[in-house]
């Protein structure tokens, strides 16, 4: 990457590092990883897109998730492991993680993309995250330390913290089935109690009932409400479970 390249988008490489607290020794890492594909295409000299150190961050953050679960949950069984790390390693949890950075404004794009404002999609939040520890990742020798060492820094306690609070994006309704298969012999029921609003802009409030629990939630589309008091009623019966193993 020549010198005056560098020198024009230095302010963003600057900005990232400092959010990061990291310092690049290979200046050009950083900038790849806020390249999106729509910027190299339209920018008018070569320049490389994240897509590679995305693809790599992926696994560097699947990596140091697992080591962050494994000694967070000692108990926990592989399937249970395995079901939450796919939940935080998803488009929806990490695009949380990169709003935690502002990475959005920091993302090189093209002008059609910046139009349809495509620094505050989810997908393309959750790739340029995954490419900055990527870019970290490499600078580092390809070690996992300093990549490990940023994570924890900034997000770690978070993590732990929504992953108790079952505040991380999972198929409650599908996990809560299971549970009550498993507890009951049955599935829990969904009721809508109430539908307010104009038709464009509807609030559901639906019940989800089994074996004499009754949780709520509250949405803008029936799926929402249905999923939210899914996600009450299997936090309350996985507690239960545990108290009773205990």
């Amino acid at each position: 990457m020549n010198s005056e390249i560098k020198k024009e988008f230095l302010d963003r490489v600057k900005a990232l590092e400092e959010r990061l607290g990291y310092q690049f020794k290979d200046k050009s890492l950083p900038l790849t990883a806020l390249t999106h594909r729509s910027f190299a295409v339209e920018y008018h000299k070569k320049i490389t897109d994240y897509e590679v150190l995305e693809f790599l961050g992926d696994a560097v953050l699947s990596l140091i998730v697992s080591e962050i679960l494994i000694k967070t949950f000692p108990e926990a069984r592989e399937g249970e492991l395995s079901q939450i790390r796919s939940a935080v390693i998803s488009e929806a949890y990490l695009s949380k993680l990169a709003r935690v950075l502002n990475l959005g404004e920091l993302v090189l794009l093209s002008r059609g993309e910046i139009a349809q404002k495509g620094m505050e999609r989810e997908s393309l939040l959750c790739d340029v995250f995954e490419s900055v520890f990527g870019a970290v990742y490499v600078d580092c020798g390809y070690e996992i330390e300093t990549p490990r060492k940023i994570f924890n820094k900034f997000f770690k306690d978070r993590l732990i913290q929504d992953i108790k609070k079952g505040d991380i994006p999972r198929d409650y309704k599908s996990l809560l089935q299971i549970l009550t298969q498993k507890i009951f012999g049955k599935t829990p029921k969904y009721r809508v109690i109430t539908a307010e609003g104009p038709e464009h802009d509807k609030t559901f409030t639906v019940e989800c009932s089994i074996e004499g629990l009754k949780t709520t939630g509250i949405g803008k589309s029936k799926k929402e409400a249905e999923t939210k008091a899914a996600q009450k009623a299997f936090m309350e019966l996985s507690q239960k479970e545990k108290e009773e193993k205990n």
